[in-house]
């Protein structure tokens, strides 16, 4: 007969449970650093993804022919506010049509707009002014408007809550967040270091 057969006393099932729940026990940092990496991993292909995306709607703008220095551009019947550029080119995103009319102007609602917008990923805004009964489960990221200190150009700051944890279940606002940023004047998008500024 196997090992496991039926007619095992007590003690020695007790001693099998023992060593199959020591292994699973064992098993979960692995298991935890691997859902890390997959989770670092997405969130960078989602901001290679804005980054891209972009980039392609000021390809678009840069390529009429006619009022290169449009502020206003539409691709795939979405009309978007370009920055001001004392370029050829015209500037990046930072709204759309129906947003924010200056850069500078810029809210932490345009910036969502241009994740779902770029990326299919929901958001929410800094200030959740939603009714409490909506606010669960909160969407994947967090959109928020920063000035940046050198030039005073205001920046979004894109941040998503970071797994801490097998059994962790808490509250977005205490965890670590994975973080990428976009300059709707260069438009460089950077992926920051968990929950840290440059």
């Amino acid at each position: 007969m196997g090992f496991l057969s039926w007619d095992r006393t007590p003690t020695e099932w007790g001693i099998v449970t023992l060593i199959i729940g020591v292994l699973a026990l064992a098993t979960l940092p692995v298991i935890d650093r691997v859902m890390l990496f997959a989770d670092e991993v997405e969130f960078r292909y989602l901001a290679n993804a804005f980054e891209g995306s972009a980039r392609n709607v000021q390809m678009r703008s840069a390529l009429k022919t006619e009022n290169k220095q449009s502020d206003i551009v539409a691709v795939d019947n979405v009309s978007f506010r370009l920055s001001p550029s004392q370029h050829a080119q015209a500037g990046f995103p930072f709204a759309l049509v129906q947003g924010a009319t200056t850069l500078m102007a810029m809210s932490s609602k345009d910036c969502g707009e241009l994740l779902a917008n770029f990326t299919d990923q929901s958001y929410w805004l800094e200030t959740d002014t939603r009714p409490g009964a909506l606010k669960r489960p909160q969407p994947k990221v967090r959109a928020v408007v920063k000035q940046d200190s050198d030039n005073l150009q205001p920046y979004c700051r894109f941040e998503r809550p970071v797994r801490t944890g097998f059994w962790s279940d808490g509250e977005p606002d205490f965890l670590d967040h994975h973080v990428f940023t976009y300059y709707p004047v260069t438009g460089r998008v950077e992926v920051l270091r968990e929950n840290q500024e440059q």
